[in-house]
């Protein structure tokens, strides 16, 4: 092989980093990972109504990588899962089920909206 092929090869093997944009998309999607906790407020009773428990609940979920990790209510088996988004909206849905809102810096309010229920959420992420 020539020098100039060897040098070819040698430039062509280098890494390229990833242009600024996608590393500040994968920077903001993940400004939002931790654990968020807090009270969801029952607000509205929909169909029977008769399943959506006390007017207050907490609750606990992960954001990691970007990634939104919820079991809601693992009882009857509704759980989120799904992206939040650079400016921290996300909408999950599982079945009849939603769960849709936004996170800014340590703070989140979102809404879930069962076959039966509506709550009204505050939440705050969590020092780990």
């Amino acid at each position: 092989m020539t020098a100039a092929l060897l040098t070819a090869l040698a430039i062509a093997l280098v890494p390229i980093p990833a242009p600024p944009a996608q590393r500040l998309l994968v920077q903001a999607t993940t400004a939002f990972d931790g654990t968020w906790s807090g009270t969801g407020t029952l607000t509205g009773r929909r169909g029977r109504g008769t399943a959506c428990s006390a007017e207050d609940t907490n609750r606990r979920f992960t954001i990691q990588n970007g990634q939104i990790s919820f079991p809601y209510d693992t009882r009857h088996g509704i759980s989120f899962s799904g992206p939040i988004q650079a400016d921290g909206s996300f909408d999950l849905v599982n079945g009849q089920n939603r769960f849709q809102g936004r996170a800014t810096g340590s703070e989140l309010t979102a809404t879930f909206t069962g076959a039966e229920c509506i709550r009204s959420f505050q939440m705050r992420r969590r020092r780990n």
